[in-house]
């Protein structure tokens, strides 16, 4: 499991509700979305998302106690109560602020993850029309392809949903897709992986969060959730934890919260 140079905060510590100092754990799912946010190598945890997760639930004071899951399974655990919060980099919409909560951590764009050399190099949604294409399951992303093939004027899209990103470079190697709409960091690091793929456009974009379970501890939680983010930037781990994982890229200044009935962040999708 990956190490962090956080430790308790007795201020954020007590403003966690009393069922989690209780508890003294914090069951945290990490979405295995790959390098460089979460992935597993040689047996342990490591990544951007895991780093966080610990360094959150060490600023508590509790035992982090994270498994590994797949994206699309990660609201419905929240809703299961089999977590409390969940990773994975999460757009803030109207949607998802229907069944939890959020406090954003990071800003994230998606970009298309291509065969470098191939004719379709998408710089915009507009090019998608006619093409092989596809996200994540249960990603901002995959509901942007459709949202944006339904307009399409002429032939639609055939859109693609993948498990992890391995699955979708396997589906994009083997020409079954002609590109795969990621987060930037997650395209990064398929393309340091494979020297054949590329990287084409800037699609949307901004602030992602952590999800927490919207139950009788969210209101505690949320608050201390930001406390805990807004921690770990100010005493400068944040930082250290981003440029570990090359991340840096995607640095907030605070943290920001959503419940139910606020206004999302505007996205430029």
């Amino acid at each position: 499991m990956a190490q962090t140079g956080a430790t308790k905060a007795d201020n954020v510590a007590a403003m966690l509700p009393k069922a989690l100092k209780d508890s003294g754990e914090l069951r945290i799912a990490v979405p295995d979305i790959g390098k460089p946010l979460a992935y597993k190598e040689g047996g342990s945890l490591k990544g951007m998302d895991v780093d966080l997760a610990q360094a959150v639930a060490a600023t508590m004071g509790l035992k982090a106690n994270i498994s590994l899951i797949p994206f699309s399974a990660a609201l419905t655990g929240l809703q299961a109560n089999k977590f409390d919060i969940s990773y994975g980099e999460f757009y803030v919409t109207k949607e998802r602020l229907q069944v939890a909560d959020f406090v954003t951590n990071w800003q994230d764009y998606s970009t298309f993850l291509v065969k470098k050399g191939k004719a379709f190099q998408p710089k915009a949604l507009t090019d998608i029309c006619g093409q092989k294409v596809g996200a994540m399951a249960g990603s901002a992303e995959l509901a942007t392809l459709k949202s944006a093939g339904a307009g399409c004027s002429g032939k639609p899209p055939i859109v693609s949903a993948f498990p992890s990103i391995n699955n979708a470079v396997l589906a994009l190697n083997s020409s079954r897709v002609e590109g795969v709409l990621i987060n930037r960091g997650g395209a990064q690091e398929s393309i340091r992986l494979d020297t054949g793929l590329d990287a084409s456009g800037e699609i949307g974009g901004g602030p992602t969060a952590t999800a927490i379970a919207r139950n009788a501890n969210a209101g505690e939680l949320l608050v201390a959730m930001k406390a805990a983010y807004d921690h770990l930037i100010q005493s400068g781990e944040y930082g250290k934890i981003l440029d570990k994982n090359d991340t840096a890229y995607g640095a907030v200044t605070a943290a920001e919260t959503f419940k139910e009935g606020s206004t999302p962040p505007k996205y430029g999708f």
